[in-house]
């Protein structure tokens, strides 16, 4: 599957779309004249981009209510693959974001651009469950839904079974697990792997995780956003393996 003509909202995820040449077209707003605007035009131009000089209106109604800073692009095609085992033989000691039937595009697009910020291998979403990669999506993303392997995949639970087979050790967030997130190795191939906003991981996946663990809270709130909490999982991987 493939998403045409997506909508990347202000400097940072336009800047990383030219320099990767995924952008088709950039929409700027008149008045803006200042230096880094200045430099985006330059881009755009050595990068032969169309642009056109548009006003505040056109650009939060092409936005949708994303921040855009008065700058919009029209990106390249974005593809969402399938084949996630052949494409996991070929990475060394992956790390890998597994969303279990995400059913806000919001939270979908926050984890996209933590992934893709912290270099994660690949994001997994199940096929004709949650929200898929929306419009939506792709503009909180910033950029990210260009910048990481985005997978989606059908026959779930064998899926997961042939991960595992490779090596990977499953590990689902869950606030009620007795194992504190921090105190486990996350050094090694590693998936992890995070419940829907409203139910959690389903028992199909959950059977299915080698470890459930939580990220300690204060006792005052004991769940998180889902985004964040994969948010938190993926930097802390990210800070292991830095180390």
């Amino acid at each position: 599957m493939s998403i045409e003509n997506n909508i990347l909202c202000g400097f940072h995820a336009v800047e990383a779309a030219l320099a990767a040449n995924h952008v088709k077209e950039l929409f700027i707003e008149s008045h803006r004249t200042d230096m880094r605007m200045r430099r985006l035009i330059a881009a755009a131009n050595a990068a032969k981009v169309p642009i056109r000089t548009t006003n505040k209106s056109e650009l939060d109604q092409m936005s949708d209510g994303v921040r855009h800073q008065g700058v919009i692009a029209r990106g390249a095609q974005i593809l969402v693959r399938n084949g996630l085992i052949r494409y996991l033989k070929n990475v060394d000691c992956p790390l890998v974001l597994i969303l279990d039937g995400f059913n806000d595009p919001a939270n979908f697009g926050n984890c996209l651009r933590s992934g893709a910020a912290i270099g994660v291998d690949a994001i997994v979403i199940p096929k004709h469950r949650g929200c898929g990669l929306t419009s939506t999506a792709i503009r909180v993303a910033a950029g990210g839904a260009t910048s990481v392997a985005i997978f989606e995949e059908g026959n779930w639970g064998p899926l997961l079974e042939s991960m595992k087979a490779l090596g990977l050790w499953l590990m689902g967030l869950d606030e009620r697990a007795n194992i504190d997130f921090y105190e486990v190795d996350l050094s090694v191939p590693v998936a992890l792997v995070v419940g829907s906003e409203d139910k959690g991981l389903r028992q199909l996946t959950r059977r299915r995780c080698d470890q459930l663990v939580r990220i300690p809270t204060s006792e005052k709130l004991s769940s998180l956003n889902a985004a964040t909490a994969a948010g938190v999982a993926m930097f802390e991987a990210h800070r292991q393996r830095r180390g």
